[in-house]
C-alpha cells in the first residue's frame, strides 16, 4: 500500500485550520473540497501531538466511509515507517507541522503505536457499530441479553414476516377477530406490501406504540384528538341534517332562486334540493355529496352564479356559500371519522405487531439497527446508571470526530452529546486536551428516508459552539478575577470553537461550479432548506476546461408508439434510452480528451445518474449492452433478479424436485447445460403428458451426466458446497455463465455464495431449507461503485454520493418529483408524551386540522431534499455535465419542479441560450464546449446497416453437452440475424404537416383558444341529435358539468358558435341523422402506408362519401387554395383511406371553418398534390 500512496496534498486555508487539533471545529465542506483529506489530516495531527490512539473516536455514516478513512490513515502511517527523510518532512510540512527530528522519530513510530494500542487502536466506526460495542460492554444495564447479535437486513425481513405470520395464526386460533379485521382493513385499503410497511414502521417505535394503552381505547383517543364526538358517526351526521340543526331557511331560498331562474340547470338544482329536503335525516346524511354539488363544482370550487340567477336572487352567493360550508363541514367530519377508524386499525395492529416483533427478537437474542441507537441513547440518559456509563466512556475518549454530520439524526446526536458533555465542564481540561470536530454539508443532506434531518446538524453545531464558548468565557473570567483582572493568554483557556467553511473544489471545472452556483441562486437558499445563502464555489482547477450541456427533452410522437421489446414502457422512455446509449457509444468510438493530461475518454470516465432506481436504469444498461458499450450494471439490484442467479437456483430446485418440468426445461437451456431450444424440442417431443425427467432418462443418446451429478450431491452437500461444485467442479459453470452473461454476472454469483454461507450459520444446511429461506427474504446486491472497472457506471444519485467522474449524465432530469416515490405514504402523528406514531396519510383533498400542518411540513422537507439531491448530482462532474430526459406523450414541457427546469433557468441566468444540436434537436451549453463527434448520431430512431440496439440478437454462447452432444457450431449461429421487418406505423392525418420548429410554451390566450376548439368539437358531437329547442339548455348543462368552462359568458359564446353552425341549413347534410360523428377511419393505401384517424363528420350514401373536418381557429381562408397545407394533407389522407374502404363511390372532402361559418369543398386536383407519399 505504501508504494501506491502519493505525498500528502498541502493543507491550505480552512483545511489547515480545520485539521488543527488545537480547537473544536464545525466544518461546512462543499462537494469536492477534500473533506476526507481534512478528517484524515486531523487524526494524523492528533497522533503527532502524542494523543493516545485509543482515545480518538471517529464516527462515520457508512461502513464504506469508515473503511476508507481507516485505510488512508493506516496506509499513511505505514508509509511513514520507511519513507525517506526528505519525503517525510514534506508530508509533515504539508500537514502544517514543523518537521523537527523528534517529530520525525515519532511519525515513524506511530504505525506500531496504533497497532499495539489497547482495544484495537483507533476507533473508526459507524455510529451503529459504536452503539453495538457500548451495549455489548453493558448488556445487563441496557436490559439486553448478553451476547446479543445485530440483525442483518435480510434476517430482519425474514424475522418480521415470520413474526407477522405467527401473530395472525395465533389470532385466528385464539379468536382475536378484531386484530384480523384490522389487518384485513389495512390490506384492502393499501395492499399487502404497504400494510406490512405500516406495521414495520410501528415496530420501529415500540415505546410509543406501547404507550398508546389498551387497544380498545385507541380509536376514542384519536377521536378526542381530532375533535370528533364519540358514537356512531352516521347517527351524529344524521342528527346534524335534521330540520332543527341544518340551515333549512337558506336551503329553501336556494331552491326558490333556482326555480325562479327557470333554466334547465336551475330547475335541476331545485329538484335536487327538493329531494334532499323531503328525505329523512339518515338519507340526507347519505346524499350530502349530491347536495353539495349544487353549490360547488367537481373541483370543489364555488359555482359562479350566472347573471340570470343573480337577477332573481342578488344575495344568492351569500347563502349558497353558507350551505356549501355546512355540507363541506359534515362531509369532512364523515371522512375524518373514516380516516380515524382506519388510523386506529393501523395503530392497533401496529401495537400488536410491535410487541410480538420485540418479543421475537428478545427470545433469540437479536437487535436491529434501530434498537442499537435507541437502547444506547436510553442507556446514556438513564439517571444514575447513565452517569456511571458516561464516566467509564469519558475515561477513554478525548477526541470525537463526526463525519457526514448532515446525515446524523437526533437520537445519534444525543449519543454524541452525551459522550462530549464533559469536554465543556471538566475541571482537568488543562491536563486533558479534548476536542470535538464535525464535518458535513447541509447542501448534501439527502438521506431523510433513513430518518435523518439536516436541521439536527445545525442544532448540534449551535449547542457545541455555545457550550465551548461558555466554558471558555467562564475560565477567562476566573483567570481575570484571580489574577487582578489580567488578560488571559490563549494557552490558559479551553479550546475555542471554530465555525469554518470550505468552498474551494478540487474536483470540478469552473463552468460546472458556475452552473451549480447559478442553479442555487435561481432556486434561492430557502428552497433548498439552507439556513443562509451559501458561499460561492471556487475551483482549484481554474484552467481545466469544462461544460454543462442541457439537451432538449426527448419526445416520441404519439403516432410512433409501438410495443417493441418492453411493451409496458412508453416509446419515449425506450427510444430515449436507445438514443442515450448511442450517444455514449459515439463518444467512446470518437473519444474527446479528459483529465489534466487530456487523455482520450474511456468507458469508466462516464457516470450516468438517475433520480431513482426504476425501469429507466435497467433499460439504459440493456441498451448500452446492445450497443457494445462496457457497462457495470445498476449499482444495486435484488439478488433473485439476475439471470445467473435464476440459473443456479434452477439447478438447486432440480436437485430436490427433478419432476418439475418447467424448471428442468429452463435449466437445460441455461448456460450450465447449454442445450438449444431445438435440442430441447427434439428430446421432449412425443412424451404425451409424461414427466420430462423420466422421459429424458429413457433416451440413452443424451448426455445427462451433469444432471445425475446434481442429484447425487443434493443430499450430501451444503448449499454453499452444492453451488461451488456447480461453478468450479467438472461442469465449469462459472466460466460458462460468465461467457454467456458477461463479467457483470460475477457479483451476483459471489452474493449467492455469501447468502448460502450466511444461511448455514443457523440450523441444518439442507438445500430445500435454503431455497425456502431464500424465497422468504430479499437480498440486494450492492456493487462497489468506486472499484476500478473499464465500464460505464449507472446508478442513483444516492449511490453516487462521494463519487466523481469526468463525464456525468443526469438522465432523468425531466421526472416530476410529485409523481415519484409511488406507493402509500405515512405521516408521523405526535401523541403527547408517548411520542410520534405512524398513521396513513389522509386521502387527497381531506384536510385534517391537526395533521395537515405536519404533512405540509414533511412535504416541504421532501421538496428541499429534492433540490439538494440535484446539487449532489451536479457536483459529481469533474469536467462535463450533461442534463437530459424524456417527456411523456401528453407532456408539453418539463414539470415546473423538475431538475431540468431548474438547470435551464440556471443556465439562462449565465446568458446561455438555445443552439442547434444535430443529435438532440437543440441544446443549451455553458463553458468550453467542443463538438463531441464530427457527425450526428445515425440510426437513432430508424434502422441502419449495422444491427444494434434492441433489435440486435444476443451473441450466442458456445454450446457444450447439449442434447446432440456435438461441439461443432453451425455457421448461421455466428452470423447476425437479419433486421426484422416492422409493420408500417399508422399515419395520423391530424398530425400531418405540423411545423417541426420548436415553439415556446403557449400563453394564456393560446391555451384559451385551444380549450375553445376542444369544447366546440365536443358540442358538435353531442348537439346535432338533440331537438333544436333543447340544444342551448343541454349545452349549458354539459359545459357546466365538464368543469372546463366555469365562466358563464364563455359558455354563452361557445353555445352561440355551435348552434349557429348546426342550425345553418347549408350544413344540414353534415349534421343529419345519417352522418356519423367522430368516425374512426383506418386503411392501408398504396405503397403499404397505414392511415388511421378520426373524422369529425362522415356522411355515407349509396354513391357518395363526404368527409368533413371542423376547424375552430379564428382565421378563415377565403378560397380552398389558401387553406393551411397541414389541413390539405389531412383531408387528402382521409380521402385516400376512404377510397380503399368504399371502392367505386365518389369521395368528397370539405373543411368547415366554424368562425365563418364557411364550408370549403376541396377539389380533387387540389388534394392530389397533397396525397400521402408511400413509406
Amino acid at each position: 500500500m505504501s508504494g501506491r500512496l502519493k505525498p500528502l496534498d498541502r493543507l491550505e486555508g480552512a483545511q489547515r485550520d480545520a485539521s488543527s487539533p488545537d480547537h473544536h471545529a464545525a466544518l461546512a465542506a462543499s462537494a469536492g473540497t477534500g473533506k476526507t483529506h481534512v478528517l484524515t489530516a486531523r487524526v494524523l495531527r492528533l497522533l503527532l501531538r502524542g494523543v493516545a490512539p485509543e482515545t480518538i473516536l471517529c464516527l462515520t455514516f457508512t461502513k464504506a466511509g469508515a473503511a476508507e478513512m481507516a485505510q488512508r490513515i493506516h496506509g499513511r502511517l505505514a508509509r511513514w515507517v520507511r519513507l525517506k527523510r526528505a519525503a517525510l518532512e514534506l508530508d509533515l510540512e504539508n500537514l502544517g507541522e514543523v518537521p523537527a527530528p523528534p517529530l520525525l522519530e515519532l511519525a515513524r513510530s506511530l504505525f506500531a503505536r496504533v497497532l499495539e494500542a489497547p482495544g484495537g487502536g483507533l476507533r473508526i466506526q459507524t455510529i451503529h457499530a459504536f452503539a453495538q460495542s457500548l451495549l455489548g460492554s453493558f448488556p445487563a444495564e441496557a436490559g439486553l441479553t448478553p451476547g446479543f447479535r445485530p440483525l442483518e437486513d435480510r434476517e430482519q425481513q425474514v424475522l418480521a414476516r415470520a413474526t407477522l405470520a405467527d401473530l395472525l395464526v395465533r389470532a385466528e386460533e385464539g379468536g382475536d377477530l378484531p386484530l384480523i379485521r384490522d389487518v384485513q382493513a389495512l390490506s384492502l385499503r393499501f395492499g399487502e406490501a404497504a400494510a406490512e410497511g405500516l406495521l414495520q414502521a410501528a415496530a420501529r417505535v415500540p415505546a410509543a406504540m406501547a404507550a398508546l394503552g389498551a387497544a380498545q381505547g385507541i380509536e376514542p383517543r384519536l377521536r378526542d384528538a381530532f375533535g370528533l364526538a364519540q358514537g356512531e358517526i352516521e347517527d351524529l351526521i344524521a342528527a346534524e341534517c335534521g330540520d332543527d340543526r341544518f340551515d333549512m331557511a337558506s336551503l329553501a331560498r336556494a331552491a326558490e332562486a333556482n326555480a325562479a331562474w327557470g333554466t334547465a340547470t336551475g330547475l335541476g338544482f331545485a329538484d335536487r334540493i327538493a329531494a334532499w329536503r323531503a328525505a329523512d335525516p339518515a338519507a340526507r346524511a347519505a346524499s350530502l355529496d349530491d347536495l353539495l354539488g349544487v353549490f360547488v363544482t367537481g373541483k370543489g370550487e364555488p359555482r359562479k352564479a350566472s347573471s340570470g340567477l343573480l337577477k332573481v336572487a342578488p344575495d344568492y352567493p351569500e347563502y349558497a356559500a353558507r350551505l356549501a360550508e355546512s355540507c363541506g363541514r359534515l362531509l369532512t367530519m364523515w371522512r375524518t371519522a373514516e380516516w380515524v377508524a382506519l388510523a386506529a386499525a393501523g395503530l392497533r395492529a401496529g401495537q400488536a405487531f410491535a410487541g410480538a416483533y420485540a418479543e421475537a427478537k428478545r427470545a433469540q437474542g437479536l437487535v436491529d439497527f434501530d434498537d442499537l441507537i435507541r437502547e444506547a441513547e436510553k442507556l446514556l440518559a438513564t439517571p444514575g446508571m447513565g452517569d456511571w456509563v458516561r464516566y467509564k466512556l469519558d475515561q477513554q475518549t478525548d477526541h470525537i470526530l463526526v463525519d457526514e454530520a448532515q446525515d446524523t439524526n437526533r437520537a445519534q446526536w444525543r449519543i454524541v452529546e452525551a459522550l462530549a458533555g464533559e469536554f465543556f465542564a471538566s475541571e482537568d481540561w488543562s491536563r486533558r486536551h479534548r476536542t470535538i470536530f464535525t464535518v458535513g454539508d447541509f447542501k448534501q443532506a439527502i438521506f431523510s428516508f433513513q430518518g435523518t434531518d439536516p436541521a439536527e446538524f445545525e442544532r448540534a453545531r449551535s449547542k457545541f459552539a455555545g457550550s465551548a464558548n461558555a466554558f471558555r468565557e467562564a475560565k477567562r473570567d476566573e483567570i481575570q478575577k484571580s489574577g487582578g483582572f489580567r488578560i488571559a493568554r490563549a494557552d490558559e483557556l479551553p479550546p475555542a470553537f471554530l465555525d469554518l467553511s470550505m468552498d474551494r473544489s478540487f474536483r470540478s471545472a469552473p463552468p460546472v461550479l458556475e452552473a451549480v452556483d447559478s442553479v442555487i441562486g435561481e432556486l434561492g437558499h430557502e428552497t433548498i432548506g439552507l439556513p443562509s445563502l451559501p458561499n460561492r464555489h471556487e475551483s482549484h482547477n481554474a484552467k481545466l476546461p469544462g461544460s454543462v450541456t442541457l439537451w432538449r427533452p426527448f419526445v416520441a410522437e404519439a403516432e410512433e408508439e409501438d410495443e417493441g421489446e418492453e411493451g409496458w414502457l412508453s416509446d419515449s422512455v425506450r427510444l430515449y434510452a436507445r438514443k442515450l446509449a448511442r450517444q455514449v457509444k459515439a463518444w467512446i468510438d470518437r473519444p474527446f480528451p479528459v483529465g489534466k493530461e487530456r487523455r482520450p475518454l474511456q468507458p469508466q470516465d462516464i457516470l450516468i445518474l438517475l433520480r431513482s432506481r426504476g425501469e429507466l436504469a435497467g433499460l439504459i444498461v440493456a441498451r448500452l449492452h446492445a450497443e457494445g458499450v462496457p457497462v457495470a450494471g445498476v449499482d444495486r439490484m435484488t439478488l433473485s433478479a439476475p439471470l445467473v442467479v435464476q440459473d443456479l437456483l434452477a439447478a438447486a430446485r432440480f436437485a430436490i424436485q427433478p419432476l418439475d418440468d418447467l424448471n428442468l426445461a429452463g435449466l437445460l437451456v441455461s448456460p450450465l447445460l447449454g442445450w438449444s431450444q431445438d435440442d430441447l424440442y427434439a428430446a421432449a417431443k412425443g412424451r404425451e403428458g409424461k414427466a420430462l425427467w423420466p422421459w429424458l432418462r429413457a433416451q440413452s443418446q443424451l448426455n445427462l451426466q451433469p444432471l445425475y451429478d446434481m442429484l447425487g450431491h443434493a443430499d450430501l452437500a451444503t448449499p454453499h458446497e452444492f453451488f461451488e461444485r456447480l461453478l468450479s467442479g467438472p461442469l465449469d459453470g462459472r466460466r460458462k455463465l460468465q461467457a454467456r452473461l458477461g463479467v457483470e454476472a460475477r457479483d451476483p454469483i459471489e452474493e449467492l455464495l455469501t447468502s448460502a454461507l450466511e444461511f448455514e450459520k443457523n440450523g441444518a444446511p439442507s438445500l430445500a431449507r435454503f431455497l425456502d429461506w431464500f424465497a422468504r427474504g430479499t437480498v440486494e446486491i450492492t456493487r462497489d461503485p468506486s472499484a476500478p472497472r473499464d465500464a460505464v457506471r449507472v446508478m442513483t444519485v444516492h449511490g453516487a454520493k462521494g463519487l466523481e467522474a469526468p463525464v456525468v449524465i443526469l438522465a432523468d432530469a425531466c421526472a416530476d418529483p410529485k409523481r415519484m416515490g409511488g406507493g402509500v405514504r405515512f405521516a408521523g402523528l405526535p401523541m403527547g408524551d408517548e411520542g410520534v406514531v405512524p398513521v396513513p396519510r389522509p386521502a387527497k383533498g381531506l384536510e385534517i386540522e391537526r395533521l395537515s400542518p405536519i404533512i405540509a411540513a414533511k412535504d416541504e422537507r421532501d421538496r428541499q431534499e429534492h433540490w439538494r439531491l440535484l446539487y449532489v448530482a451536479m457536483t459529481r462532474a469533474r469536467e462535463r455535465l450533461y442534463v437530459g430526459g424524456a417527456l411523456g406523450a401528453r407532456a408539453k414541457a418539463p414539470p415546473e419542479e423538475s431538475w431540468y427546469t431548474a438547470v435551464e433557468r440556471g443556465l439562462a441566468a449565465l446568458d446561455a441560450g438555445w443552439e442547434e444540436d444535430a443529435d438532440w434537436g437543440g441544446a443549451i451549453a455553458h463553458g468550453a464546449v467542443t463538438r463531441d463527434h464530427p457527425q450526428p448520431l445515425q440510426g437513432v430512431l430508424e434502422g441502419s446497416q449495422a444491427i444494434t440496439g434492441p433489435d440486435a440478437p444476443d451473441s450466442p454462447p458456445a454450446v457444450a453437452g447439449g442434447a446432440g452432444g456435438g461441439s461443432s457450431l453451425p455457421a448461421w449461429l455466428k452470423q447476425a440475424a437479419p433486421a426484422e421487418e416492422r409493420p408500417p406505423r399508422p399515419l395520423a392525418p391530424s398530425s400531418l404537416g405540423e411545423d417541426e420548429a420548436p415553439y415556446p410554451p403557449p400563453g394564456p390566450e393560446l391555451r384559451r383558444e385551444a380549450l375553445r376548439g376542444k369544447l366546440l368539437h365536443r358540442l358538435f358531437e353531442r348537439l346535432p341529435d338533440v331537438p333544436a329547442e333543447d340544444r342551448r339548455a343541454r349545452a349549458e348543462a354539459w359545459l357546466e358539468r365538464s368543469g372546463d368552462a366555469p365562466d358563464p359568458a364563455f359558455r354563452e359564446t361557445l353555445i352561440d358558435a355551435a348552434c349557429r353552425v348546426i342550425d345553418d341549413p347549408r350544413f344540414a347534410d353534415l349534421f343529419s341523422a345519417n352522418a356519423l360523428a367522430e368516425a374512426p377511419i383506418a386503411a392501408t393505401v398504396a405503397g403499404g402506408q397505414v392511415i388511421a384517424g378520426t373524422a369529425d363528420r362522415l356522411l355515407i350514401t349509396g354513391t357518395r362519401i363526404l368527409v368533413a373536418d371542423f376547424k375552430t381557429g379564428r382565421r378563415v381562408p377565403e378560397r380552398a387554395e389558401e387553406a393551411p397545407v397541414s389541413h390539405l394533407r389531412q383531408m387528402a389522407a382521409y380521402r385516400a383511406a376512404l377510397a380503399i374502404i368504399f371502392p367505386g363511390r365518389r369521395i368528397d372532402a370539405a373543411l368547415l371553418y366554424t368562425s365563418g361559418p364557411l364550408l370549403l369543398p376541396l377539389a380533387d386536383d387540389l388534394l392530389d398534390a397533397y396525397a400521402p407519399v408511400p413509406a
